[in-house]
């Protein structure tokens, strides 16, 4: 029988990629990365995927959705809580002038620290150019600005000279297990005086 580490615990998130909702955008895909601190260690499943090609249908309710329905199945051990995991989204479409693979937003959420089931809804935003003469040619081209490196809407440096729109929203369906936190003095339960406003 393998000896249990105690000095680490274990994060399992296992879900989907559920949904998108994007105006104006009908054939969309996604990209998701898991980021997360450098004492974390991803013992099973995939840091990464891509979700298929799918068609926005409209409901009554939410507008035009598209539907993935793409799994996520990750665990990651740690000996602390720094760099908690993210999840990393970078959405693609194509244009309104028909190009594929054109971005279409980016967004990022942390994996819910309390165990359990958790329904997340990621909004997106895309950059956008500073000159004028950037952002009119984008517009007649068809290509917008894009990140070198999708993971910086994970990191705090660097953003706050990133011009942004906000476009989009995701949904993320994830339960989340975790073991071994109690045992290094890491409280998981939920509080019952607990209140959310």
């Amino acid at each position: 029988m393998a000896e249990v580490d105690s000095s680490r615990f274990l994060l399992m998130a296992c879900g989907q990629i559920e949904s998108a909702r994007f105006e104006g955008s009908e054939n969309l895909y996604c990209r998701y990365q898991i980021q997360h601190g450098p004492d974390w260690e991803v013992v099973h499943g995939l840091e990464q995927g891509i979700t298929q090609m799918a068609s926005s249908r409209p409901t009554s309710t939410d507008g035009a959705v598209v539907a993935w329905n793409f799994p996520v199945d990750v665990t990651l051990k740690s000996t602390n809580a720094f760099g908690w995991p993210q999840v990393v989204l970078t959405v693609y479409g194509d244009s309104a002038l028909g190009q594929a693979d054109q971005i279409q937003g980016y967004g990022s959420v942390h994996l819910p620290v309390m165990p359990g089931k958790h329904t997340l809804y990621i909004r997106t935003f895309r950059p956008i150019s500073s000159k004028w003469i950037d952002h009119l040619l984008s517009f007649f081209h068809g290509m917008r600005p894009e990140y070198k490196d999708p993971r910086l809407v994970a990191k705090g440096e660097g953003r706050e000279v990133t011009r942004v729109q906000s476009y989009g929203v995701v949904k993320l369906v994830v339960n989340v297990t975790l073991q071994g936190m109690e045992a290094l003095g890491y409280h998981t339960a939920p509080s019952a005086a607990r209140t959310v406003d």
